[in-house]
């Protein structure tokens, strides 16, 4: 049996530029999309096929499964240069691709808080998109296991950037 999945837009309004998207991401039909704890902000955006798209900004959000009664913290940040990834503890790379293009991803775990101890198992994603000429770093955090991770690739391939 093969699971339905859905469209979300990441996407932030600037008071002068209007609205523009970050990413279109394709999730299992289960997770809904809300406000994360990070203001949206965009600094530069780009027109491609009449649609504005952020070129240099971040993006938060939540993921959240709300009959599974678990969340997934979302980061997306796109520039015009590279993003520095992070630095991963139990680093397992790979490699996907996202709108046409290729994506390498580290799954592993980080550490946060004040005295580190908050452990997060993370998924990231980055990319270059020439169509839009910037880099899209993708960063999910979870508390749980990591391979619930790893199960939102297939549909997370299927993602739009421009």
């Amino acid at each position: 049996m093969k699971s339905s999945t859905r469209d979300h837009v990441i996407a932030a309004t600037h008071f002068v530029l209007g609205p523009s998207n970050f990413i279109v991401l394709r999730l299992p039909e289960n997770w809904d999309l809300r406000l994360g704890r990070m203001p949206m902000d965009i600094d530069y955006t780009v027109f491609v096929d009449g649609v504005r798209w952020a070129q240099a900004g971040q993006a938060s959000a939540l993921l959240v499964d709300a009959k599974a009664r678990r969340a997934i913290e979302l980061t997306v940040r796109t520039a015009r240069e590279s993003v520095s990834p992070p630095k991963l503890l139990d680093a397992r790379p790979g490699s996907c691709r996202i709108g046409g293009h290729d994506a390498p991803y580290v799954i592993g775990s980080e550490n946060f808080g004040l005295f580190k101890t908050k452990h997060y198992a993370v998924l990231y994603i980055a990319y270059r998109c020439e169509e839009t000429q910037r880099s899209v770093d993708i960063r999910f955090m979870h508390k749980g296991p990591s391979e619930m991770l790893h199960g939102l690739l297939p549909s997370v391939e299927r993602s739009r950037c421009h």
